[in-house]
């Protein structure tokens, strides 16, 4: 990759200074500790910086921020929508989760939904966006590996908060509609914009006939047969998003294992909280989207089974959530309404859930660069169908899915 393509230290001292004034820092110094692996960020890149300084009093300070900044790259620039979902993630940082917690703080919530990192600034250049975040490794969140799936901790502790940040949205939508829909209204449909710019992929760019081959190895007719079907609905899953549904909610959007922090308790024997990141796809549409991508690209083949256990349990802590900021589940999105928009909307887990599952079992060298293809041949398709070199692994995490979807009717 072109090495211009990373932001320099004179950049970041320049994006630092605002937020160090505000923090009322002197006599600081700034380290840059690292920064992204090839692929970690699709649309920007990643620098860990730590600065130590002087308070007003005097006091010795340490920072530790995580800065978020779009691709240079003008090829890249040209073809995705950098500038566009950064503004996405920027609206979410700085006006929609200020209103979710306000709202939850007015409503007395014992509990609230603030699983996201401190956003201590944001900025627009001509030609770069930055985010400047808390470093969460500093309040020992980490990430899980995505090489496995995740056990049924993380799974509740993901599904749990999910029915907490769309409990809000629910609960505006009930008791204050107008501010909700000033808020979502702004919130681009980042993946519709990829779709209009790139071009299509051909339909063999779809892992889908990795899964079919895999299948017919094992006689699984009907996985066959469904994998078959799937293969040629997936593309269109984007259309089937409806922000007009009276149930869509403020979506997290990219639901992938590395938008997830953990924290545990010590030598990790319980887990404590999750953190949410990369707001950039965040948008208006059905709970499903989210809980869809993220549960058929994590979850294990031993939990897959309790798959109606899970949902139960996003619907009580959505239940539960609604009651306490005052709003009645049964009439803001009764059970059997998620269940049926799980029949429609399942379509996207079913379109991410493919590529998504090879990306993580990929090793760091295979990971896709969209740098590299936009300045080669602008061919992004041909990036995520490299071969699957963890072939019983894929096997195990993707056939399951394909079964229940058979099982429960989704995306018939």
């Amino acid at each position: 990759m072109n090495p211009t393509n990373r932001c320099t230290k004179e950049d970041v001292e320049e994006w630092l200074k605002p937020t160090l004034r505000k923090e009322g820092l002197k006599d600081y110094t700034i380290n840059i500790s690292g920064s992204s692996a090839k692929g970690d960020g699709y649309l920007g890149d990643i620098t860990f910086v730590e600065v130590s300084g002087k308070s007003a009093t005097n006091e010795e300070k340490v920072y530790s921020f995580v800065i978020k900044s779009g691709k240079k790259s003008t090829e890249l620039r040209d073809i995705m929508p950098i500038k566009s979902a950064f503004e996405n993630e920027m609206l979410f940082y700085n006006k929609i989760l200020p209103v979710f917690i306000d709202f939850q703080k007015e409503k007395g919530v014992k509990e609230p939904f603030n699983n996201a990192p401190k956003c201590y600034d944001t900025i627009i250049l001509e030609d770069m966006e930055v985010l400047i975040l808390e470093n969460l490794k500093q309040r020992d969140f980490i990430l899980h590996d995505r090489k496995f799936p995740m056990n049924r901790a993380h799974v509740e502790k993901v599904v749990k908060t999910y029915g907490k940040l769309h409990a809000i949205s629910f609960a505006l939508r009930d008791q204050k509609p107008d501010l909700f829909k000033q808020l979502s209204r702004e919130l681009v449909d980042i993946l519709k914009l990829i779709k209009k710019t790139m071009k299509p992929p051909p339909k063999t760019y779809n892992l889908y006939g990795t899964i079919i081959k895999y299948a017919e190895e094992d006689n699984e007719h009907e996985v066959v047969a469904k994998a078959y079907s799937l293969h040629e609905k997936v593309e269109n899953a984007h259309e089937i998003t409806n922000p007009n549904d009276p149930y869509a909610v403020i979506l997290h959007g990219d639901c992938w294992n590395n938008n997830f922090m953990f924290k545990y308790a010590d030598n990790k024997s319980s887990l404590l909280d999750v953190c949410l990141l990369d707001f950039q796809l965040s948008r208006l549409a059905s709970p499903v989207y989210d809980l869809s991508y993220f549960l058929f690209t994590s979850i294990s083949e031993v939990d897959i089974k309790d798959f109606d256990e899970i949902v139960e349990l996003y619907y009580r802590s959505l239940s539960d959530s609604l009651r306490e900021m005052g709003s009645d589940p049964n009439q803001m999105f009764p059970y059997e309404e998620l269940l049926k928009q799980w029949k429609t909307y399942s379509l996207f887990g079913l379109m991410m859930m493919p590529n998504i599952i090879n990306i993580c079992l990929s090793e760091q060298d295979e990971v896709p660069d969209l740098v590299e293809a936009a300045e080669s041949d602008g061919d992004f398709g041909k990036m995520f169908i490299r071969s699957v070199k963890s072939k019983e692994q894929y096997r195990r995490r993707t056939i399951p899915i394909i079964k229940l979807a058979i099982e429960k009717g989704f995306a018939q």
